[in-house]
């Protein structure tokens, strides 16, 4: 009896794992809206969001040339290492702002000082790029906030975007899709509307 509960154990264990791998699936190149953020580099889930705001999984080296090209003013890095002072250190002039996130336990507080942290880089008229180690989860989980908050998109658009635009979501996260309750969204733009 023992043995059944150990192989049980041990098979339940091994589909965790292997589900925390599966992202959720691409919408086709033909089926995916225009409003949707448009590749600007996919080996590196590069993406403009929206005239001013970018995602990407953690800069490298090899990134550098396109976040001149892009004109990439303030990074935000939701990784609970920062790298970015080494990666970015070339880029003249680059605001650094570091938000860690653990994607297990994000909360509407992180991504409030995501939210403040864009629109001071809109007040500023910079081009800001967000990112985390892969680019998938609080990086979506942020733009979607984003296209919420300063798009005006649904919240049924904006996930749908997050999960379904090949940036690799991973579904193991329910949990942040929990955090896109109408309260935490209104909670959020009262937060940005009166900062006090």
């Amino acid at each position: 009896m023992n043995k059944i509960y150990i192989s049980l154990g041990c098979a339940l264990l091994l589909n965790l794992q292997l589900s925390g791998c599966i992202s959720t699936s691409a919408l086709p190149d033909e089926q995916r809206p225009r409003t949707w953020a448009h590749v600007v580099s996919k080996p590196h889930n590069f993406y403009q969001v929206s005239e001013h705001v970018y995602r990407s999984e953690q800069p490298s080296g090899d990134v550098l040339a396109l976040l001149r090209q892009q004109n990439i003013q303030m990074v935000i890095n939701l990784r609970a290492s920062n790298l970015d002072a080494q990666v970015l250190q070339s880029i003249a002039h680059i605001q650094m702002v570091h938000i860690p996130i653990n994607t297990w336990s994000i909360s509407r507080e992180e991504l409030l000082q995501v939210m403040q942290s864009i629109e001071k880089a809109k007040q500023q008229n910079k081009n800001v790029l967000i990112h985390c180690y892969h680019g998938s989860d609080r990086t979506g989980a942020s733009v979607a906030m984003y296209r919420i908050i300063f798009e005006n998109w649904s919240r049924e658009d904006a996930l749908n975007e997050m999960k379904h635009g090949g940036y690799g979501f991973h579904p193991i996260w329910f949990n942040i899709e929990k955090l896109f309750s109408p309260e935490n969204i209104k909670w959020i733009r009262n937060q940005l509307s009166n900062p006090s």
